[in-house]
Order: structure tokens, then C-alpha cells, then sequence
């Protein structure tokens, strides 16, 4: 990889790292202070409201308008904002206006998720911005902000407080999302300012809605293909069955850190090069992905059942055996944030990860509709691992005709991808590596 891709690719790395391991301790901490169906309700809500906001946003289009149209930061930031701000307020509303037809305790579950959206849609928003320039260490600071901030208030609510119930532990959760707000609003004053002595640009918003609009159906497709398999195994196992396997998600998708650091350093770069330099790119990330996800999954598999019932306790010991089913599927995934990178931001085909998502969603509920009733999470686990293997092998077809890269591109390591980990370590070393990671980040 290139020095800067490789010197922000570690970066994003040890971000990753750090932000799973901050989750774990999320996951850890609700584990153990709230009773196991509690959690099956918890962690679906916050997915539900994660997916809502995050799809909703403009991120992707606002990541492409920066780096791939070349438009100024602050022009793109200011009216991504006139779009999201409305349409916040317009989402919690509605949430607010239906929630009566339900009953009291699914209502507040709602009201909660629905009240996190908003700003969660509004940080997607700018955090594209801050994607699209190369901000890599901005963007992984305001993203570490909200989780910090989501434990901090966790704790405070269900072991200092002792407020044990899902409510607390969403009420806790909401606010994180919300004071997560305030990096923004330091490091986007010269954003602001561009408020103040220009008009709204109605073309580019339009711009911004049109492409996020297929962005934003591609993204709920995406993220239920990521938890559709927990949905329905509330529905059709049990929510006990729902919180045992989430601890089993949570660990199987520790495989995607590379990958997503990878695809994180590289979304500019993509964006801005010229389409066979993306390609190249791509593949080269690609081919490192996969050199780290098979030793990875390997490890998983054989010591990540310990590692549940060690870090979640006893009663989530029966998330081993969909554990291991899952880090084939995650590791067969695992490039395709490299590759969504590649349609999305340099192609400007959206549509094209809307699709492969559609195909694998549909899969993987046929699938689980026959194999969870009998099978359970294990059952769930299958049908999400084939879903992976389906879409994966879409998307390698429809990179090489597109890119006209080799297959054998994507999957044969060379002598030079391995002496670049050493490369890498002599600039760490020297301190090289993360002083170039800060000026692209702050240029």
C-alpha cells in the first residue's frame, strides 16, 4: 500500500481497536447488570436507531461531493445540514406521533431509539465530510467521543444509580448521542462561517438528497444483512436467544477491523484518484485484508468461545457454536467495504452495493426462515454465513469487469504485499508513519 494509505490504515487500525474494545466493555458491562432478555430488547434497539440514523444521514454523499467533485468542505458540511437537520426533526416527530398505538413499555423502548436518531443522523452527515477530506484522525475522535461518552453514562445509570432496565440503560445511551455533537461544532467553525456569507445552494443539495437516497435504501439493506439474522431470532427463537447470540455477532465481527480501518484510509484517496489507480488500490486492500482475515478467523474460531463465556459470563456459553459458523461468513465479508468504496466513491454507482446488498438480504432470510425454527442460532449463524459467500462473490465479478483487474489480483499475495509490513514497522518505528497520518488528517 501506499505510505500515506498505509500510515492511515494504522491509524484507523488502532482506532478500531480500541473503539471494539470500548464496545466490548459496553457489552460486558450491560451483560452483567441487565438480565439477558433485558439485553435481547437493548441491543436491537440501539441497532434499530444506529441503523435509522445512519442510513438517513448524508455521509456517503457528502464524502463523495468532497472527494470525488472537489467541492469545498465547509460549502458541502453547511448544506448537508440544511438537509439533515429537517429531516431529523421530521423522523422523531413522526416516531413520537405513532408511538401511542403501542403499548407502554414497547413505547418508551421506541420513543428512546427514535429520540437517538437524530443526532446520530446528523453526525453521519459530517463525519462523510470529514471522510472525504482525509480527516482520518478527526473523524475516529468524534466516533470514539460517542462511545466514551455512551460507557460513562451506562455505568453511571446501571451501576452507580442501579437503574437496571432497558429504559435506563437507552436513556443513558440517547444523551451520549447527543453531547457526541460537540467535536463537530468546534472543528466545523470555518464550516459555519460559510453559512454567514453564502445562499444555500439548492442544486447541490438536490445533489446530496438524490444520492443518498440510493445510499440510504442501499444502507437499510446493508445493515439488515449485518443484523437481520439477530431480528429474527427474537421472532423465532426467543430474546434470551437474541442476547446469546449478539455476544457470538459481536466477537465473529471483530474480523472487519482491518478491513473497515483499510477502506477508511483509502475512502478519499479512491475517491480523488484516477479510476485505474482506485482499482489497483483496491485490490492491493483487498489482498491485505484477506492475509490478516484468515489468520484472524482461524484464531477466532479456535479461541473466541472462550473468550464469550470468559467475558460475558456462563449463561452466554451456548454462543460458541454460532460463533464459529459466523467467522467464516465475517471472514468472506470481509472485503466488502473495500469494494463498496470503489462503486460508491469512485464510480459513483450506488446502485451497485444496493443490489448485491438486496440479493444477500434475501438469502439470508429465505435461509433463516427455514433453518431458525429447527436450528436456532445456529441456524441464524448459517444462514448469514451464506449470505456473506454470495454477495462476496458478486462483488469480486462486478469489480474485475468493471476495473478490468485480474481475480487473481484480489487473492494472490506477492513478496512486496508482506515486505510492506516491514516497511510499515521501520516507520512506526521512527515515528514516520504517524506523523504522516497527521498531515494528510489536518491538510
Amino acid at each position: 500500500m501506499a505510505v500515506g494509505i498505509a500510515a492511515g490504515s494504522l491509524v484507523a487500525l488502532l482506532f478500531r481497536i480500541s473503539g471494539m474494545f470500548l464496545w466490548a466493555v459496553i457489552g460486558v458491562l450491560t451483560a452483567r447488570t441487565l438480565e439477558v432478555d433485558d439485553r435481547g430488547v437493548y441491543a436491537p434497539a440501539v441497532v434499530v436507531a444506529s441503523v435509522v440514523g445512519g442510513v438517513a444521514s448524508l455521509g456517503a454523499a457528502s464524502g463523495y461531493f468532497v472527494a470525488n467533485r472537489r467541492l469545498s468542505p465547509a460549502e458541502v458540511a453547511s448544506n448537508g445540514l440544511f438537509v439533515s437537520v429537517p429531516l431529523a426533526i421530521v423522523l422523531a416527530a413522526g416516531v413520537a406521533l405513532y408511538s401511542p398505538n403501542v403499548s407502554q413499555a414497547d413505547r418508551d423502548v421506541i420513543v428512546l431509539a427514535a429520540l437517538a436518531t437524530a443526532p446520530i443522523l446528523v453526525r453521519g452527515t459530517m463525519g462523510g465530510v470529514l471522510m472525504g477530506s482525509g480527516s482520518i484522525v478527526r473523524f475516529n475522535i468524534a466516533s470514539h467521543i460517542s462511545v466514551i461518552l455512551a460507557f460513562s453514562l451506562l455505568f453511571l445509570w446501571l451501576v452507580i444509580l442501579d437503574r437496571r432496565t432497558v429504559e435506563s440503560a437507552l436513556q443513558a445511551w440517547c444523551i451520549a448521542q447527543y453531547v457526541s455533537l460537540l467535536p463537530y461544532l468546534y472543528w466545523g467553525k470555518g464550516w459555519w462561517r460559510w453559512l454567514v456569507s453564502h445562499k444555500p445552494n439548492p442544486r447541490l443539495m438536490a445533489g446530496l438528497v438524490r444520492f443518498s437516497l440510493i445510499t440510504g435504501f442501499g444502507g437499510i439493506i446493508g445493515i439488515l444483512n449485518y443484523r437481520i439474522d439477530q431480528l429474527l431470532v427474537i421472532r423465532l427463537d426467543s430474546e434470551e436467544g437474541a442476547g446469546i447470540y449478539s455476544s457470538a455477532i459481536a466477537v465473529a465481527e471483530g474480523l472487519w477491523l482491518f478491513s473497515s480501518a483499510i477502506a477508511l484510509a483509502s475512502f478519499a484517496r479512491v475517491g480523488q484518484g484516477e479510476r485505474s489507480e482506485a482499482a489497483r488500490l483496491t485490490a492491493t486492500g483487498v489482498r491485505h485484508t484477506l492475509m490478516v482475515v484468515v489468520l484472524g478467523g482461524g484464531g477466532a474460531i479456535l479461541l473466541g468461545p472462550k473468550l464469550v463465556e470468559l467475558v460475558f459470563g456462563a449463561p452466554y456459553k451456548e454462543a460458541s457454536e454460532p460463533l464459529r459458523i459466523l467467522c467464516i461468513g465475517t471472514a468472506l465479508f470481509a472485503p466488502q467495504g473495500l469494494l463498496n468504496n470503489y462503486f460508491v466513491n469512485q464510480l459513483g454507482r450506488p446502485s451497485f452495493p444496493l443490489i448485491i446488498g438486496a440479493i444477500s438480504l434475501v438469502i439470508s432470510v429465505t435461509f433463516g426462515l427455514m433453518l431458525i425454527p429447527e436450528f436456532g442460532t445456529v441456524g441464524a449463524a448459517w444462514s448469514t454465513t451464506i449470505g456473506y459467500g454470495v454477495s462476496s462473490i458478486i462483488s469480486i465479478t462486478l469489480f474485475c469487469r468493471t476495473s478490468g483487474i485480474a481475480p487473481s489480483e484480489l487473492w494472490r499475495i506477492r513478496t512486496t504485499d508482506v515486505l510492506s509490513y516491514l516497511e510499515l514497522g521501520r516507520d512506526v518505528l521512527s515515528g514516520r508513519a504517524f506523523a504522516a497520518a497527521r498531515v494528510r488528517s489536518e491538510t
